[in-house]
């Protein structure tokens, strides 16, 4: 099994929001995956017919409040296929989980970090978790990811 981590660091120019920085094991390096990871933040503007346009870009500077989209992204650099693949990554401490992101698959989430499940099935002291305790995500990658193929998994939060 290859298990894929990215981890967020925090950021002085976002004091608000984390920076991605990969960081990937080196079993991962060896086997020719690479992860790149992006936060996205959500830019609403005026449209011509006078509705309101929202679009992703960049989060250069996010503000409480601001809807953000974590993305990474894994590519498989080599010419046979690769199977057994976890990606996983932690929820930074001022992000509220909200879910997955349009066109990405739900991921399993913990609340410690360590125990993943779907998110109706985890409990804190006898209740049902809420998003906004999720402290991790991850996918698990099934069946063989094909020579050069590449996917994207995306959760969205806001800024706490």
């Amino acid at each position: 099994m290859i298990k894929i981590h990215s981890l967020a660091i925090g950021s002085s120019a976002l004091a608000a929001l984390a920076s991605i920085v990969i960081l990937a094991p080196a079993q991962a390096k060896t086997t020719g995956v690479t992860l790149t990871n992006s936060v996205l933040v959500q830019h609403k503007s005026a449209a011509a017919d006078g509705t309101t346009r929202i679009t992703l870009v960049p989060a250069n500077h996010v503000v409480p409040g601001d809807r953000v989209v974590f993305r990474t992204v894994y590519k498989n650099h080599l010419a046979q296929p690769v199977s057994g693949m976890v990606v996983s990554n932690p929820v930074p401490a001022n992000i509220s989980y909200h879910g997955p992101a349009e066109g990405s698959p739900a991921p399993e989430v913990s609340i410690d970090g360590a125990h993943f499940a779907p998110l109706a099935a985890l409990t804190v002291a006898g209740r049902p978790a809420r998003a906004d305790q999720v402290r991790a995500v991850r996918w698990l990658v099934h069946g063989q990811v094909p020579a050069g193929a590449a996917a994207r998994y995306s959760y969205e939060a806001s800024v706490k």
